[in-house]
Parts: C-alpha cells; sequence; structure tokens
C-alpha cells in the first residue's frame, strides 16, 4: 500500500519537482560513492604502506642474515674453544707444549745429551680472575646465582682470565722460540702479557726467558 501511495504521490508531482527529486537522488548516490571510494582508497594506500614496510623490514633482514649466521658460527667456535680450554689448567697446557720440544743439551767439552724443554721450565704466580667484572658486578652475579640455585635452576657459566708466568732458564734459542710459537698458535689460543728474554754470555745455549701467558676459561665464580 505503501509503495502505490509514493507512485501516486509521484505522479502528481510536476515537472519541475520531480527533476529535484531525481537530482536529490543522484546526488545521494554519488556522494554514497565518492564517500565508499574515498575510504576503499584509505584502505588500499594504508595496506600498501604496510606492504612497503614489511618488504623494507624482509629485505634489511635478508641483508643482515649472512652476517647473523657468520657472528653465531663464530659464536659457537668460541664456546667450543672456552669448554675445551677449561678441561686443562694453564700450567698443565704448557707443561705439554715444553715436553713436545727437544733439543741437544751440550755437557762439557764434548758431551751432548738430548733433554726436553720442560726439564728447564718453572712456574709461578697463576692466577684466575673473573674477567671483565667489577666487584659490584661480581656481587650481583653471585646474588643471581644465590637465587637460580633456590629456585634450582642452573647457574650461567662465568668467564675468567687465567694467567701465569713461565720461568726458562739456560736453553738454546731455538728451543725457545718453538716454544713461543707453539704457544701462539696452539688449539687453545693463549697469549703473551709480557715477555723478558737475557743472555748470560754470547753463548747461544744460555737463554734466559720469563712470560706472562694468559688465557680465557669457564669456570665457576662461587
Amino acid at each position: 500500500m505503501s509503495s502505490n501511495k509514493i507512485t501516486n504521490a509521484f505522479e502528481q508531482m510536476s515537472d519541475r519537482e520531480r527533476k529535484l527529486v531525481y537530482g536529490g537522488g543522484s546526488l545521494v548516490i554519488v556522494s554514497l560513492v565518492i564517500v565508499i571510494g574515498i575510504f576503499v582508497s584509505r584502505k588500499v594506500t594504508a595496506m600498501e604502506e604496510q606492504v612497503a614496510t614489511n618488504s623494507e623490514a624482509l629485505t634489511t633482514i635478508l641483508d643482515a642474515a649472512p652476517s647473523y649466521l657468520k657472528n653465531r658460527r663464530e659464536d659457537k667456535a668460541i664456546d667450543e674453544v672456552l669448554k675445551q680450554a677449561s678441561g686443562s689448567s694453564l700450567q698443565s697446557t704448557l707443561l705439554g707444549i715444553a715436553k713436545e720440544i727437544k733439543f741437544e743439551k751440550k755437557y762439557g767439552a764434548d758431551a751432548t745429551s738430548e733433554v726436553r724443554l720442560s726439564d728447564f721450565v718453572k712456574f709461578s704466580n697463576a692466577t684466575e680472575i673473573l674477567a671483565d667484572l667489577t666487584q659490584n658486578k661480581k656481587k650481583k652475579a653471585r646474588r643471581k646465582r644465590r637465587r637460580k640455585k633456590k629456585r634450582g635452576e642452573k647457574s650461567k657459566r662465568q668467564l675468567f682470565l687465567a694467567t701465569i708466568v713461565v720461568a726458562l732458564d739456560r736453553v738454546p734459542d731455538t728451543a725457545l722460540f718453538q716454544f713461543l710459537e707453539r704457544v701462539e698458535t696452539h688449539k687453545q689460543p693463549m697469549f703473551g702479557v709480557s715477555l723478558d728474554i737475557s743472555r748470560e754470555s754470547p753463548n747461544r745455549e744460555h737463554f734466559r726467558a720469563k712470560l706472562k701467558v694468559g688465557q680465557f676459561r669457564y669456570g665457576d665464580d662461587e
């Protein structure tokens, strides 16, 4: 019934009134189309910006991936080296190097005998300190470990710097240089902290050396 009334009312309108109705309806439709178009356009623009941002982030990740993986491999390799170093004391490692080096030792005018460098080595001032931590950090680390122990968690391994002084007395220069080279190229990385070399006489068989060696290793700071 209502549709018939609307139809009758529309038929009773003049041409001018009908044009106004048509124009108003068209204006409403056009306005709706424009509003919907603007809304869709904004959504599309926002999606394009998001895609561009994601694409840029993905490119950054892909560019950084090789160096990240390389660093991870290096960190793993360093961790393995530190584990190996923790398996034996620095003194025993250095003594093992000295045992591998042999040389002819002269006794008197003509007598010689093959000896090992380890027979002429003495060790002193062995120390092991927590690496790169101040006293305050050490206290905080201990408190954290105590809390973890109460909760039944494992304490994180601490990095230590071990040092020891190696004294070589009356050894030939060839044996001394072999020892220094093997310390430098050993599979468990070590480094020289200080080196003092002297010679009693022009004789190249009578060198004295005092070498301080350092090595990073894992340990427990209780």
